[in-house]
């Protein structure tokens, strides 16, 4: 025998905020910070301290470290700016489409696939990934949710349950 609950709710539903949010993007950026900042530093602290004054030898390895140093630093700090933007899903009930939109890499927006509607097999909103599959079980899209209105939508658009 089994006991369904009472009242269906989705996972997604738990701890959503109103604003969205993207999951580990603080820590990622703080980690490349600190690790772009220690970079440098270290980079710049092989020069102050001092060496033997006739060592030539160890002069190269510490401006080849150095420069690795730097490198490292300046690519840890430079990934701070650049997010991976998600795809995009557009979904035209007039057309009956629901088109998958993704930028390129000089930012202008490309419709990468649309599919109809009328082809859908099945639409899923589970543990904060939003899934279409076709009527062979393929999956076609598989998106988070982050925005508790989306989530609403989504769930109204497909008839899903909230």
């Amino acid at each position: 025998m089994v006991a369904f609950p009472d009242q269906y709710r989705s996972k997604i539903q738990d701890g959503v905020p109103e604003n969205g949010y993207k999951p580990g993007s603080a820590l990622r950026r703080a980690v490349l910070m600190c690790l772009g900042a220690a970079f440098l530093m270290s980079a710049m602290g092989l020069w102050i301290m001092p060496g033997e004054p006739g060592d030539h030898a160890m002069k190269v390895i510490k401006l080849l470290i150095s420069a690795v140093a730097v490198i490292a630093g300046l690519t840890c700090l430079s990934c701070l700016g650049s997010d991976r933007a998600d795809p995009e899903i557009h979904i035209d009930r007039a057309r009956g489409e629901l088109r998958v939109i993704e930028r390129d890499a000089r930012g202008t927006l490309q419709v990468a696939v649309s599919h109809q509607l009328d082809s859908l097999q099945e639409a899923t909103l589970d543990n904060g990934f939003f899934s279409v599959r076709d009527a062979g079980g393929r999956e076609l899209v598989s998106v988070r949710v982050t925005d508790r209105r989306l989530h609403d939508q989504l769930c109204r658009v497909f008839d899903l349950r909230a």
